[in-house]
């Protein structure tokens, strides 16, 4: 049986193959329930070292927006100004192979356990404050090597974690966190001394 978030790339490779996609189609697309799969499919764009110009702000509000709605239990929602954004039938395939590839791994050792960081009301709220704090700084306009990538691991693991209720993944995500926080503290402290 096919995992939903496989389901759900196939699905958007059906589309692609027709014609460019607008953010409100891929929400639409990914269903009620599609929060993680949809901070997962927005964030994979960024899984290599060189910023996407123009593209880090917009879509680090979304993942934002999806996060509040997850923790909310509310469907998905994309603000106006966005819902019309066309992504080229070209990138969502792409983003799409690379992420049934990425899951093809992760599927093996991803699996419902330690479930009290995906269900209990405290770690929910830590979960939205990993969603939020590295999605905002996914968004900062930095033209640095590996400063969306970095943000974007910590946003990929809790995700997996909310996707399949495995805690390990959540946990997992929070250790990241403090590698996050490192990488922006250098970065910070660089620009300091150079000013």
């Amino acid at each position: 049986m096919k995992s939903r978030f496989i389901a759900a790339m196939d699905l958007l490779q059906a589309e692609a193959a027709q014609e460019d996609l607008t953010l409100h189609r891929i929400f639409f697309l990914m269903g009620e329930e599609g929060h993680a799969i949809l901070m997962l499919f927005l964030c994979l764009p960024f899984l290599q070292p060189i910023p996407i110009p123009g593209l880090s702000t917009p879509l680090g509000i979304l993942i934002a927006l999806v996060a509040f709605f997850l923790f909310r239990r509310r469907p998905p929602w994309v603000p106006k100004r966005f819902e019309n954004l066309k992504i080229s039938a070209e990138v969502v395939t792409k983003v799409s192979e690379v992420a049934e590839k990425i899951w093809g791994y992760a599927s093996r050792i991803v699996k419902s356990r330690w479930v009290f960081f995906h269900d209990h009301w405290f770690f929910r709220i830590i979960n939205l404050i990993v969603f939020v704090v590295n999605s905002m700084l996914l968004a900062l306009p930095l033209p640095i090597p590996f400063s969306n990538t970095v943000p974007v691991v910590a946003i990929i693991l809790c995700a997996i974690g909310h996707m399949e209720r495995d805690g390990i993944f959540i946990l997992f995500s929070y250790f990241w966190c403090l590698i996050v926080a490192s990488f922006f503290a250098t970065l910070a402290l660089g620009a300091i001394h150079f000013s």
